[in-house]
């Protein structure tokens, strides 16, 4: 573009009003330049607005699309920021379900955990088959009730066991007595309320530990339990005959533990048992005979090992042939302090021990080699037969007939010279093995009688059911013999059955030349009793066998051969 220059005139006027801009600038003015200085700077300056002009679009472009940029640049951010927001709560909402998931997870496992402890406590300390207390809580309470006897807290302890539960468990089996001991348990929790522990400590023994009760009151509770268990349990149309022995302890301040209490309330609850199914409170003499029994435990054991036994005999007179029928061996126990210990006394600790298998083997050892020696001698006649008992235990062993057959073997006596002597009770147990004994002892030509006869239950079945040749009536009904009607009618019945059975009628415990006339009339062969001798060492028996002193009282007495013939 081409610039016109301008007039003079107004180019001094403008010269001036620069100068006067100049100067409220407050910029000295020197020099002003001329009109072709001013074109070239007006031309300089219209250069430079047009470049600002051009530089200012661009940067308003710049600006512009920066701009836009940054908006997009937001929105983008936004959008994401929301997305990622939206992401977060739905993760928070994830994580708070989880917990709360994992929350009531940890709540159900607390409750399953604390329902377990709880059931284990309870198992801890019940019992599983009558849900009554067990051992270890009666100990605890028991524990408890001893630390208060320093006061003037007082106790009562029962103990409380049942006779022939393992008959029971035997004949009906293991879950009919489980049954049988929920309905003890049951009978037993009717009688009382106010127990502080009402426990079983196992198999048929339950304990009642209550508040303390007075001698009276302490016999009337067990009076109740004796009543309670007089008649036979029902169960399943089978009736159960039990009976409760109970052992009773008023517990004072001597007591100093539990254990102390349970061992005494167990002393005085055998001792029940032993008196016939009562009950017993517990004394200090039962405590001393307690720990008798316990030294002689221990000394027959020892006697069993150094066979300490000897062997009486005793016979069983025919009276009818004036003969010796047979003789009974009879084990004694000679110990080396005490002298003779009556069988009475250890016989039925050796049953209770287990001892009795080896002290039956022990007798019918000496008593077979004995016999032996008597024969050789020719003391006894060949048709002379002796008696052996026999435990329980040895009936229910398996190897009872190897034993004896291979006593007798070598000794010139065979199974046709031995009577076997079996307790009535025995024959009650309704076992498979006695049975299968039995039957093979017979048919080896042992003979088998019943010891005891008339002591043991009413059932007379077993003697159909087993191989039994001949039964010996108990001393008990001999005793009053004279006096009693009644039990000369008895045994009259008695001798009466046999000869039906085609059995032999022994009668124990003749003493008198009277007693020995009844029995002749009523029929008895067979006679056994002191009235001939009492239980002679094997000297005393080989005199009696040659001089035959039995053949004087016989001569006195009459005898009715038109009586039982067997």
């Amino acid at each position: 573009m081409s610039i016109k220059p301008l007039p003079e005139k107004s180019s001094n006027e403008l010269t001036r009003m620069l100068q006067r801009l100049m100067r409220r600038q407050g910029v000295a003015v020197d020099h002003v330049p001329g009109s072709e200085g001013w074109m070239n700077f007006v031309l300089a300056v219209d250069q430079t607005i047009k470049e600002f002009s051009t530089n200012r679009k661009l940067l308003e472009q710049s600006v512009q699309a920066t701009s836009l940029k940054l908006k997009q640049a937001y929105a983008d951010l936004k959008a994401e920021s929301s997305l990622r927001l939206t992401q977060a709560k739905l993760h928070q909402q994830e994580l708070e379900n989880l917990v709360e998931e994992r929350t009531t997870e940890l709540r159900n496992a607390q409750l399953r955990l604390e329902k377990i402890n709880k059931q284990l406590e309870y198992d801890a300390t019940h019992d599983d088959l009558t849900g009554l207390a067990n051992r270890n809580q009666l100990m605890r309470e028991l524990n408890g009730c001893v630390a208060k006897l320093d006061t003037d807290f007082r106790f009562s302890f029962f103990f409380i066991d049942f006779d022939r539960f393992k008959q029971i468990n035997d004949k009906f089996g293991h879950l009919m007595g489980d049954k049988v001991l929920v309905q003890m348990a049951q009978h037993l929790s009717t009688l009382v309320s106010d127990t502080i522990c009402f426990a079983r400590l196992g198999g048929d023994e339950f304990v009642m530990l209550m508040a303390s009760l007075d001698e009276c009151e302490a016999f009337e509770l067990a009076q109740k339990i004796n009543q309670a268990f007089a008649r036979p349990l029902r169960m399943s149309d089978v009736e159960i005959p039990v009976a409760a022995s109970v052992g009773i302890v008023l517990a004072d301040a001597s007591y100093q533990s539990a254990d102390e209490v349970v061992r005494d309330a167990d002393i005085a609850m055998y001792r029940a048992k032993a008196m016939g199914n009562c009950y017993q409170l517990f004394d200090e003499e039962m405590r001393t005979q307690h720990l008798d029994k316990i030294e002689l435990e221990g000394e027959l054991t020892i006697a069993v090992r150094e066979q300490q036994f000897r062997v009486a005999f005793e016979p069983i007179v025919d009276i009818h042939g004036s003969a010796i029928f047979s003789v009974e061996s009879l084990v004694r126990w000679m110990h080396p302090e005490k002298g003779m210990i009556s069988p009475n006394t250890f016989i039925p600790l050796a049953e209770e021990l287990g001892l009795i298998i080896e002290i039956d083997r022990i007798v019918f050892k000496k008593t077979c080699q004995q016999f032996h020696q008597w024969r050789e001698k020719g003391i006894i006649s060949p048709n002379q037969k002796f008696n052996v008992n026999l435990s329980c235990a040895q009936l229910q062993r398996s190897d009872i007939i190897p034993f004896l057959l291979s006593t007798v073997d070598g000794l010139d006596i065979g199974p046709h010279d031995i009577v076997l002597e079996i307790t009535e009770s025995y024959l009650l147990a309704d076992s498979g093995l006695v049975m299968k004994n039995l039957n093979e002892m017979n048919q080896l030509g042992f003979s088998i009688f019943v010891d005891d006869f008339g002591t043991g239950y009413s059932s007379l079945s077993y003697l159909a059911k087993y191989p039994i040749h001949g039964i010996k009536i108990d001393r008990s009904f001999v005793r009053d013999l004279e006096k009693s009607v009644e039990s000369k009618e008895l045994i009259r019945s008695i001798i009466a059955m046999a000869d039906a059975l085609k059995l032999k009628v022994v009668t124990e415990g003749v003493e008198t030349v009277e007693q020995l006339q009844v029995m002749t009339e009523l029929g008895c062969r067979y006679i056994q009793g002191f009235l001939f001798t009492r239980p002679m060492t094997s000297t005393q028996a080989q005199t009696f066998f040659v001089d035959s002193p039995y053949r004087e009282w016989l001569n006195q007495t009459p005898v009715d051969h038109g009586g039982a013939s067997i």
